[in-house]
């Protein structure tokens, strides 16, 4: 698991032996998401398989997240390295695990749980990436790196793990989650580091200048449709964050090619799982916006991930919509352990015959909380209306983005037609167009669909995550878009209560945001039940 790694911006052309050893050799996933846009309730999320309305871990720091909120909330008894290891099978973990996990309390209240051996990276020295700091398994000692890169730290201390795991004659679970390419963060942020074997090697690339790239026309909404055209200087800024992230990256695919290659030495590489991913995604002068991440766009949101393993189909692209909250299962499944009634996700399908079986996640949730921060060129600004609550609808017919921001804004996209998010269907004003008809419905028709969808997504709990068409329509006789759109149900969408927001706040506050229960269409008549 890299760290702010995107997918829409050409970060995997800099990583042959992830597309050889990897890709090649198994699934790539086209449309897996992160649920929310920011670290560490991304990596709750992936670690949990709840969505994180359901972890009430929603922010990087107390009081809202961070590794303090989830040791309070009970997350450190519960979650994926307990359950693997209740099971007999070891588990190790080797780089950046929760925000706030820091040299005064990486013990405090407790270790990290469950893990066999780790060592992590702390804070403040997470993103120092010439100065690394790390703990030493359960014990109180912590060790510095001063000088050498923190990806080659990484590098030596997964392999020397990976030679550990093995050596026990078991079977073991290992994740290593280097820093790169996210930000260094020292007494400032900064494009990260490059490693000394990849100076100069990326100098020449910038930025892809996408429609999206610093856009003439103004786009998105809330804080982000008023942010300025960037100018010369920022654009600098951009490119050069570029060619550092790509020199990082490179990085990270040698250390890939180093641990797989250790598996093929051991004779297990063909029994092993790998899976590649990252936390969450990374904008550079998208819809004019700065480096950075936390916003509800594609390029924030649409991750890579990659799997191969026994069973797993070869060489394989998916367009089977999939989160971040699908990853514990999808571990669990492949570890043989038991999955568990708490999930909000299911496992993904990887296999040929579930890859061509399987029935599609149609809708994948996004949501975020807290202000986005003041991003590289931007001193001391920081965008306080960034709270919103998004989905992505997507099958055979629809390819849709629809959000609601805390402002009140709404957005709506044709994702199939508009992959850049440029064309708001709703306009700034978010009003419905009375003489537009979308899919041969009005548009008013299909924005109370997704007005629903959004609905129950924002408070949705284990089956209803996976499938909120049974929320709305308990007699099943809806399970997907398509058919919600038939003219008989207009009039009970248009009574659905609305996501509302009573303030932008920087966390998880049920109580601040607005209505949470939707009503449920009574089978055979118009009546709607409360």
């Amino acid at each position: 698991m890299t760290d702010d790694q995107d997918l829409l911006l050409d970060s995997m052309s800099v990583m042959p032996h992830v597309k050889q050893l990897v890709a090649a050799q198994g699934v790539t996933y086209d449309k897996h998401y992160c649920t929310v846009a920011w670290c560490c309730p991304s990596r709750v999320n992936f670690l949990t398989g709840r969505a994180a309305h359901n972890t009430n871990v929603t922010a990087t720091l107390p009081p809202f997240g961070g590794w303090q909120k989830f040791s309070q909330v009970g997350l450190n008894s519960n979650y994926l390295p307990v359950w693997i290891n209740q099971t007999g099978i070891g588990t190790y973990y080797v780089g950046k695990f929760l925000n706030g996990y820091s040299t005064t309390d990486f013990a405090t209240p407790a270790f990290p749980d469950a893990w066999t051996d780790s060592s992590f990276l702390v804070d403040p020295y997470t993103y120092n990436y010439y100065h690394s700091h790390w703990t030493n398994g359960y014990t109180k000692k912590i060790t510095d790196y001063p000088g050498i890169h923190t990806t080659n730290v990484t590098q030596t201390k997964a392999l020397a793990m990976l030679d550990q795991a093995v050596d026990t004659g078991n079977q073991f679970f290992m994740m290593v989650a280097p820093v790169a390419p996210h930000q260094e963060l020292t007494s400032g942020t900064y494009p990260p580091p490059i490693p000394e074997q990849w100076k100069g090697v990326f100098n020449n690339r910038t930025a892809p200048r996408t429609e999206n790239f610093n856009p003439v026309n103004r786009s998105g909404a809330s804080w982000v449709y008023d942010f300025p055209r960037l100018d010369s200087k920022q654009i600098e800024v951009c490119d050069s964050t570029y060619y550092h992230r790509l020199g990082n990256i490179a990085a990270i695919d040698v250390m890939v090619q180093q641990l797989i290659e250790r598996l093929d030495h051991y004779g297990i590489l063909n029994n092993t799982y790998i899976v590649y991913t990252t936390d969450n995604g990374f904008h550079i002068g998208n819809h004019r916006l700065l480096p950075g991440k936390r916003c509800p766009y594609e390029e924030d949101i649409n991750i890579p991930l990659l799997i191969r393993g026994p069973g797993v189909a070869q060489n394989v692209t998916s367009n089977i919509a999939n989160s971040h909250t699908d990853m514990a299962p999808t571990i669990l499944k492949m570890l043989g352990v038991p999955l568990r009634d708490d999930f909000d996700g299911a496992p993904i399908a990887y296999t040929n015959d579930e890859l061509s079986t399987s029935t599609k996640h149609e809708i994948v949730n996004v949501e975020f909380w807290n202000a986005d921060n003041a991003p590289i060129g931007v001193a001391g600004n920081y965008y306080y209306n960034n709270t919103y609550k998004a989905i992505r609808v997507m099958n055979n017919q629809y390819n849709l983005y629809y959000s609601t921001w805390c402002t009140g804004e709404r957005e709506f996209y044709d994702m199939s037609v508009d992959s850049q998010q440029m064309n708001n269907l709703l306009g700034i004003n978010a009003n419905v167009n009375p003489s537009v008809t979308y899919y041969g419905r009005p548009q008013a028709e299909m924005v109370s669909r997704m007005d629903a969808l959004l609905m129950v997504m924002k408070t949705c709990k284990q089956d209803s995550c996976r499938d909120p068409w049974s929320i709305l329509f308990p007699d099943d006789q809806v399970t997907d878009l398509g058919a919600a759109m038939t003219a008989s149900y207009d009039t009970f969408f248009a009574a659905q209560p609305k996501v509302t927001f009573k303030n932008c706040d920087n966390g998880y506050l049920a109580i601040n945001e607005g209505p949470v229960a939707v009503n449920a269409y009574q089978s055979g008549s118009q009546q709607v039940l409360a």
